[in-house]
C-alpha cells in the first residue's frame, strides 16, 4: 500500500557527520545541534533521515511527523512498537520492555535486517 506525508513534516539540522550510508534511520542531535545517528533505545530520537547529507554540515532532512520510510535492524510485525538499535535501526520493542523510548509503529510487517519499513512516527516512553 502507498502512504504519504507532507515536506511540512520534515526538519533540517547540519549533519554531525558524513550520513549518506544513514538514510532512513534515527537521528538525534548531538550537542552542538547537528544530527547523527541515534545510538540507544532510551535516547530520545527527533525522527527518521530522509536524504543523504555526505559531509559535515549539509542539510540533513528529518521527517519528525506523519509517515516515512524506516532501515529495520530486526522483523517486526504489522502495528509493531519501533526503537532505536545501537546503529539507528529500526527494531521491533518487545512486550514488557521498560524506559524504552517508542519512535514509530509499523504499518505493515518488515520481513528482518536491511529491509526498509513503512511507520507512523511517534513519541512516547515505555
Amino acid at each position: 500500500m502507498a502512504y504519504g506525508s507532507s515536506q511540512d513534516d520534515d526538519i533540517t539540522l547540519p549533519a554531525a557527520a558524513d550520513l549518506s550510508s544513514h538514510q532512513y534511520k534515527f537521528i538525534t542531535p548531538d550537542a552542538n545541534g547537528r544530527g547523527t545517528i541515534t545510538t540507544t533505545a532510551v535516547i530520545a530520537n527527533i525522527g527518521i533521515l530522509q536524504n543523504k547529507p555526505d559531509a559535515v554540515d549539509k542539510p540533513a532532512r528529518i521527517r519528525h511527523a506523519g509517515i516515512s520510510k524506516l532501515l529495520m535492524g530486526a522483523a517486526v510485525d504489522e502495528g509493531g512498537l519501533i526503537g532505536s538499535n545501537l546503529q539507528g535501526f529500526g527494531t521491533a520493542v518487545a512486550a514488557g520492555q521498560v524506559g524504552v523510548f517508542i519512535g514509530a509503529i509499523a504499518l505493515a510487517a518488515v520481513g528482518g535486517s536491511g529491509d526498509i519499513g513503512d511507520v507512523l512516527l511517534t513519541r512516547f516512553i515505555l
